[in-house]
């Protein structure tokens, strides 16, 4: 139990990592282009396999709901990486925190 709590805060960590990189990628875009520059989950998924946002996109509309993907995935891909990528992360980090004993006071 406690190797699998330790997985749980070590991805989210690195998830954590991966989305302050995105969000200081972000800035430089925005510095760069001299206007604020945000990039998606989808765009990002899209850029780096997009046979893969396709296939999950093909196996929830089918095997699960046409409406889970429509608006709840769809919502959430257009949101930008680094902030899914954040809220993932420290949902991770607070599934896999140390629990306190509970104290049982007579």
């Amino acid at each position: 139990m406690k190797f699998l709590l330790f997985v749980l805060r070590l991805s989210g960590l690195w998830i954590c990592a991966l989305a302050l990189l995105g969000l200081v990628l972000d800035g430089v875009r925005s510095i760069a282009a001299n206007e604020i520059v945000i990039k998606s989950l989808g765009e990002s998924w899209f850029e780096f396999d997009n046979a893969s946002l396709n296939l999950a996109q093909a196996v929830i509309q089918r095997n699960l709901h046409p409406l889970i993907w429509d608006p709840t995935v769809q919502s959430i891909l257009t949101m930008p990486a680094w902030l899914v990528g954040g809220i993932m992360g420290l949902f991770l980090i607070y599934l896999g925190r140390k629990r306190r004993p509970k104290v049982v006071s007579v």
